[in-house]
């Protein structure tokens, strides 16, 4: 996937998540007096994203799975959103939760897609769960760019993220914290949405030498 595909692709998606996450939230949770994000201000803050892109794109890391560079693209979105929002004032922790309330608009559609494959092919919780999980780790999050390794799990799916080329972009970036706070803190709210959830106590991008998932399936009713 090249940078204008990706551009084409997700610039509308992008707007329907900004426009759905950001216009009537606070332009600064600690000064009310700032105001609140309109349409008008949210769709010149996109302006500046995609502008910040297009500066950014061609210097993204070269991955060689379609998943893997899809990925890499959206995280130079994310670190477009990022560097507007910093250079338009807003206070950085602040900023990395305005984008992660945008992301999980994109990510919620990409992740319900798994489920309802699965559900279509089993009723039993464990089952589907995997069955999303490994549908995620066939696209996008492909090997060779991402190295994982499985483990034994009886009641859902367990395994240990060796490389993330995303968290290694974010670092290179000295972003890693908005790395955890948009791409990694997503993944505990879509494993709610496929039927389980998430225990995990590392992560590459906060500097630990793996990311340890451990998607545990809700038992039926």
């Amino acid at each position: 996937m090249n940078t204008t595909l990706l551009k084409l692709i997700y610039r509308p998606v992008t707007r329907q998540a900004a426009h759905a996450s950001l216009v009537g939230r606070s332009r600064d949770r600690h000064s009310p007096g700032k105001g609140r994000f309109t349409l008008a201000k949210v769709d010149n803050i996109l302006k500046q994203v995609w502008q910040t892109y297009d500066q950014l794109a061609p210097f993204v890391p070269q991955e060689p799975k379609l998943g893997n560079r899809m990925n890499m693209l959206l995280s130079c979105v994310t670190l477009a959103c990022f560097r507007v929002f910093i250079a338009t004032g807003t206070e950085r922790e602040y900023a990395i939760e305005l984008i992660g309330d945008m992301a999980w608009k994109v990510y919620e559609k990409w992740g319900r897609f798994p489920i309802l494959i699965a559900r279509l092919l089993t009723r039993d919780p464990r089952k589907q769960l995997r069955m999303s999980v490994n549908m995620f780790l066939h696209f996008p999050f492909t090997p060779p760019g991402y190295v994982f390794e499985r483990l034994p799990s009886s009641d859902g799916i367990s395994l240990d993220m060796l490389r993330c080329p995303v968290a290694e972009y974010f670092q290179k970036q000295d972003a890693s914290d908005l790395c955890v706070g948009t791409w990694c803190n997503l993944d505990f709210a879509l494993a709610e949405v496929w039927g389980g959830w998430l225990e995990r106590t590392e992560t590459l991008a906060a500097g630990c030498t793996r990311c340890d998932f451990r998607f545990k399936a809700n038992a039926r009713e």
